[in-house]
């Protein structure tokens, strides 16, 4: 039986310890302004890339915050292997400039909960103690294993994939790819898919999302909001890093895919957001994992919608509760 609603936790039980942040960052300013920024928290320092991860495993730490430039190691790499061995600590990657290819592993292998990009914003970083410590203390790892066959065979047949994308040859190889493994749904632009979406209950998007889509940024933005277990993989070409990092902070993609992208990702991918899905919407706690940042442009933030859209987005099929106290 899926649960209703997501459980509330007091905000006191939240902050009934401090939160514990380890800063993977060889920068000596940048390791001093940390400390400054976040000195209500125990934040601990740590310049060698190679203990890091047994330092925040041993002092249990609730989030790494991880320089992409911590020589001879690459902040993703550092951040990949806390997944796998401190999956508790929520993972967060500070980048300057960052290259697509860090764009594309920072969201499909280390999954990052926030990505900072230098000079960083005051009031986000300020977000981010109080958003992980949450995630971190109330809600438990997301589930990493695969479905077994008779509940992904299950799923496949509940849950809709849908694609926006209005390139013909996207959507043919698209079919190509999953038509008869997935309930499949092809829709241009957002209005048309949203048609389909409030008659079937949806567990993937797979859209693109690039230049010029403002509207449907904003759109992925309010639906992470109100339905978290949704999974989002984006098609980008990675042209404007800035609306990238946007969108994997703000509306939590699950995995990026390049344009032109390889075909032979979707599968897995797709397998793993319904899975995703699945484990969300069984132990809604772990909605908190994927909880979304403040909007760093407030003419971009989901509820400057038109509020006959937000309401068609707020009233899918499958919402997790009704209650917008969540964040």
């Amino acid at each position: 039986m899926f649960a209703d609603e997501i459980q509330h936790v007091p905000q006191a039980a939240v902050d009934a310890s401090a939160f514990r942040i380890l800063t993977v960052v060889t920068d000596a300013r940048v390791q001093r302004a940390l400390q400054v920024l976040w000195r209500q928290h125990e934040v601990i320092a740590c310049t060698d890339p190679a203990g890091a991860i047994e330092l925040a495993r041993g002092r249990d730490v609730d989030a790494v915050l991880c320089d992409q430039r911590v020589p001879p190691q690459l902040g993703v790499d550092v951040l990949r292997d806390l997944r796998r061995a401190h999956p508790r600590a929520l993972r967060i990657l500070l980048v300057e400039r960052p290259e697509p290819r860090l764009l594309l592993e920072a969201v499909n292998d280390v999954e990052v909960f926030r990505l900072v990009d230098q000079p960083w914003r005051i009031a986000a970083m300020r977000e981010i103690p109080a958003a992980a410590l949450r995630a971190a203390r109330l809600a438990p790892p997301l589930g990493a294993d695969p479905l077994s066959d008779e509940e992904a065979e299950r799923v496949r047949r509940q849950l809709a994939v849908v694609v926006i994308d209005n390139d013909a040859v996207t959507q043919q190889r698209l079919r190509d790819l999953m038509h008869g493994t997935y309930k499949l749904h092809f829709a241009p632009a957002l209005d048309r898919a949203l048609q389909f979406m409030e008659q079937h209950e949806t567990g993937v998007l797979i859209c693109s999302t690039g230049t010029g889509r403002d509207e449907l940024a904003s759109a992925l933005k309010a639906l992470k909001h109100a339905h978290p277990h949704m999974s989002t993989i984006a098609i980008d070409p990675i042209s404007d890093y800035d609306r990238v990092i946007e969108l994997i902070n703000e509306a939590q993609i699950f995995r990026l895919l390049r344009r032109p992208f390889n075909p032979a990702l979707c599968r897995p991918y797709v397998d793993a957001a319904l899975a995703r899905y699945w484990y969300i919407k069984s132990q809604p706690q772990t909605a908190w994992r994927v909880a979304t940042a403040e909007p760093a442009a407030p003419e971009r933030a989901p509820d400057r919608l038109p509020p006959a859209l937000l309401n068609r987005i707020r009233g899918l099929p499958g919402r997790l509760h009704e209650s917008e106290a969540r964040h």
